[in-house]
């Protein structure tokens, strides 16, 4: 059995919602949502509670992830999509080494033979939690302070070694913006699953999520200081959070750890604002 394959936990159903928790809508078809992707192994299932617009919407940005520059670390894990039966097994993967002379080889390995790489972007602490740098409504984007390098499969140094070389390069393109938009996706189904529906006006993530506001700097980020643990054998951890402000409103906080068992950002959402 291959070791880096993890297993998923059984299938969890959340009370069916019966409205469309991104835009209100209660006539028409109303599909399930699994909260965290079914390509990323998500087994929490939301029912009855994305309109087919709003699902087709989300599940564009969903999939430029992870076919994206999550694709080859759900590989190495074995996570399949929900149209996975239609990819040819990945046989082989090109490896670039770095030589000596700091020059560049490249090699087609055997997938099984072969180091990968999922880079994870740790974002900037987001407004609502900076007392420096609170919310701005005239914010836009996000900040990137750095990127997580998670290492799968073989080794680095017994491969670079294998092959005279000094070092290895590795290269993504990274959609910054569809990753933020997923994350907010799983923040905002995961309050609605524990806590019920609530007012869309009160969810600051819903509007990025849909793609008609790019204020995610003010309620999207990362913690550095109390991360989620590292050390759980589960493919991803999900906290809910209740913060009071000094002036009596209240706020719902959702902490991603992705990747829960490799050294992953700590990602903190605001999921509800109550004056």
């Amino acid at each position: 059995m291959d070791s880096t394959r993890l297993r998923a936990p059984v299938t969890h159903r959340f009370k069916p919602v019966g409205a469309c928790i991104y835009c209100g809508a209660t006539q028409g078809r109303l599909t399930e949502e699994h909260i965290v992707p079914k390509g990323l192994g998500g087994t929490l299932v939301l029912p009855d509670s994305s309109c087919d617009p709003c699902a087709k919407l989300t599940s564009q940005f969903e999939m430029r992830v992870l076919r994206g520059f999550l694709d080859r670390g759900r590989q190495s894990l074995r996570m399949k999509g929900r149209k996975s039966h239609r990819r040819p097994a990945t046989e082989s993967i090109k490896q670039t080494f770095i030589r000596a002379d700091n020059s560049l080889v490249e090699h087609d390995l055997p997938w099984d033979q072969s180091v990968k790489v999922m880079h994870l972007p740790v974002l900037t602490l987001p407004g609502f939690l900076n007392p420096k740098f609170p919310p701005d409504p005239s914010a836009e984007g996000i900040e990137v302070s750095a990127m997580d390098t998670l290492t799968m499969g073989l080794g680095e140094g017994e491969i670079v070694r294998e092959h005279a070389s000094v070092g290895m390069q590795f290269q993504d393109r990274m959609d910054i913006c569809s990753f933020v938009r997923m994350l907010a996706k799983i923040a905002h189904g995961y309050q609605v699953a524990v806590h019920g529906a609530f007012p869309i006006e009160q969810s600051p993530l819903v509007p990025i999520i849909l793609g008609k506001r790019w204020d995610a700097r003010n309620w999207i980020g990362c913690t550095e200081q109390d991360p989620l643990p590292s050390d759980r054998q589960c493919l991803h951890l999900l906290q809910d959070v209740p913060l009071t402000g000094g002036d009596g409103s209240s706020a719902s906080m959702i902490r991603i750890k992705l990747f829960a068992d490799y050294p992953s950002p700590t990602y903190a959402l605001a999921a509800r604002l109550q004056a």
